[in-house]
């Protein structure tokens, strides 16, 4: 059966017609606090919200919000851990990644910024490796110490009850950012 003919989605919010839709704001706030990074194998609950939250710290202003967006398409695909994220899941996140931002009227950022929120990611994922991760993955990369400082600071700031919870400080928190970042981006991004 092909994923066009699957339906619906229900979501924390109530449903999205699927594949056409987009979660909403609160579905992905909500969702994300809720998802474990290392598929629930690390060292600690360390939801893919917080993940993004320190993606944001290590970017300048202008791409935060993409900082912030660039998981949400694990609201429908779960965060599928590199070794088995196969190239049609990439695929897949990819066209949810354009729905979502068609959903709350931005573009998405160029190749060369995209590039920049990837290396963010990828050194935040560096942090966590080291703090609340796998640690077998510490064989395979190398440390990035202001990860590790952002995510300490994370970890002291929230508790589980804060992520897990509906209206819990993590899923406000996002939705808080959500918005002051749309407002700091390039007017040019945003569509009426």
């Amino acid at each position: 059966m092909s994923i066009a003919k699957r339906g619906t989605l229900y979501t924390y919010s109530g449903k999205v017609a699927f594949p056409n839709g987009a979660p909403t704001l609160l579905d992905i706030a909500i969702s994300l606090s809720r998802e474990c990074r290392f598929a629930g194998a690390g060292l600690r609950f360390w939801p893919v919200s917080l993940h993004t939250f320190v993606v944001c710290d290590l970017l300048p202003d202008y791409l935060k919000f993409d900082g912030l967006m660039h998981d949400s398409p694990e609201v429908i695909s779960g965060d599928v851990p590199k070794p088995v994220k196969t190239l049609a899941i990439e695929e897949f996140e990819k066209e949810r990644l354009k729905d979502i931002y068609a959903s709350v009227k931005v573009t998405l950022p160029s190749f060369k910024d995209y590039l920049k929120v990837k290396d963010a990611d990828v050194k935040s994922m560096r942090g966590e490796v080291f703090t609340v991760g796998t640690q077998a993955l510490q064989e395979l990369y190398e440390r990035y110490e202001p990860a590790e400082d952002l995510i300490h600071r994370y970890i002291d700031k929230y508790d589980y009850a804060d992520c897990l919870e509906s209206s819990g400080r993590v899923p406000m928190e996002f939705m808080i950012r959500f918005r002051k970042y749309r407002n700091m981006m390039h007017p040019s991004r945003l569509r009426s």
